[in-house]
């Protein structure tokens, strides 16, 4: 990210929940006291579906803030049956389901997220304070000892809670590697009694455009857990969250179109689940989202300036083809091998075109190796599946050194020659 550069996401996911319990007197209700009810079952079934509004402005080269803003939307539907599994219609209130949508916001993320470089990987860190916007409702237990309507939806957890993450990144020629993780720790209770479980998410994805110009393609596997909830400093027995641990596979790709817009779309599948005690069941995931990077110098929204130009640059290889790689007598020359798939090659082509303008003595010959099996990266690149990669040649046409690694390093390197 750099400063005052202004990133916009707006991402919807919606999944179907299942759970199912039993209930009988004298916590089924009121009714309890009129006539003895038998046992029964309760069959519920939700939507779930947030959408998320996200902003991250860089602050420098390395330091961006984040902010989160989810909305939230649950539908429930609730069935009832005896304990044969027949249908029943009750002729009284229930006090634990309705059907109803609960919706409004929940608890935003207020992060600083700092990334760097070394020896080739990308390295990230957030951290901040997750807000308490989202409403709680009142103790469910509480209200089903007072025979009570009662409400077992949290929009948030109603606490100040602290939340860390970092994530680690490398390219390996048309593919990349990356690992994440973050943490959300509620560790106090609320004005309502309430105090959410520590939540844990982390994952590893492989990322490649597959050879083509344009898409990136993924496949992820995540793991969340979830510790028990509280109320009043107790865990529930009955239902609520006991405690939980998921595991989702699932591909996804990202589209950039028109100007600095990019389109998203995530399934996820769940391979394992634990729970402790009947609670959701969610099998799918599906996430959505749309995004664009602005930017504002001097606080006037701009497109990003065009590549220097001017200098001696020029290209030897457009498609991969086998071509004579020489240097510029009497000038250093820097032999830039780049593809259209490496989003870091963008970022050193225009830091040397840059430097060959102010540096007659510079020479720039650029490469495009397509991928890694083209003839060119047969040629030149044996043993090396890394992008970018530079070959530096003295003035008398000698290499000087080569190397594969993020721009910043390599521009480092090649400032000290």
């Amino acid at each position: 990210m750099e400063p005052n550069h202004l990133r916009l996401d707006v991402s919807l996911s919606v999944a179907r929940a299942e759970a199912s319990h039993d209930e009988s007197c004298p916590e089924i209700g009121p009714i309890c006291q009129v006539r003895d009810e038998p046992p029964q079952q309760h069959h519920t079934t939700l939507w779930l579906s947030e959408v998320r509004l996200i902003g991250e402005l860089g602050l420098s080269d390395e330091v961006a803030l984040q902010l989160m803003v989810p909305v939230r939307f649950v539908n429930t539907s609730t069935r009832f049956t005896d304990l044969a599994g027949t249908t029943l219609a009750l002729d009284y209130q229930n006090i634990h389901h309705r059907d109803e949508t609960v919706s409004g916001i929940g608890d935003p993320q207020l992060l600083v997220h700092a990334g760097t470089s070394i020896l080739g990987f990308q390295l990230g860190a957030r951290a901040g304070l997750s807000l308490p916007l989202g409403a709680v409702s009142q103790n469910p237990y509480r209200l089903t000892d007072e025979g009570l309507p009662h409400q077992h939806l949290q929009l948030g957890t109603g606490t100040v809670d602290p939340v860390v993450g970092g994530d680690v990144s490398r390219d390996f020629g048309p593919w990349s590697l990356a690992a994440f993780f973050q943490v959300q720790v509620p560790n106090y209770a609320g004005p309502q009694g309430y105090q959410a479980g520590t939540r844990v998410a982390g994952g590893l994805v492989g990322l490649s455009s597959l050879g083509l110009d344009g898409p990136r393609f993924r496949l992820g596997v995540t793991a969340f857990h979830e510790a028990a909830e509280r109320w009043d400093g107790k865990v529930p027995t009955e239902d609520g969250n006991q405690g939980r641990f998921d595991l989702y596979v699932g591909p996804g790709v990202t589209l950039p179109f028109a100007d600095d817009w990019s389109a998203s779309l995530d399934v996820r599948v769940r391979a394992y689940g634990h729970t402790v005690n009947a609670q959701l069941s969610m099998p799918v995931l599906v996430e959505l989202s749309i995004g664009r990077l602005l930017h504002f110098e001097d606080g006037v929204a701009e497109r990003p300036e065009p590549a220097p130009q001017g200098g001696d640059v020029s290209d030897l290889v457009l498609e991969g083809e086998a071509a004579p790689l020489a240097g510029v007598p009497g000038k250093v020359t820097v032999v830039d091998f780049w593809a259209p798939w490496c989003g870091a090659c963008t970022e050193l082509d225009r830091a040397l075109r840059t430097r060959a303008v102010a540096d007659p003595t510079l020479a720039v010959r650029r490469v495009n190796i397509v991928d890694f099996d083209s003839p060119i990266a047969r040629q030149e690149l044996q043993g090396v599946d890394t992008l970018p990669h530079v070959r530096v040649l003295g003035a008398d046409g000698a290499v000087l050194w080569e190397a594969s690694g993020a721009p910043d390093e390599l521009l480092r390197r090649l400032d000290g020659r």
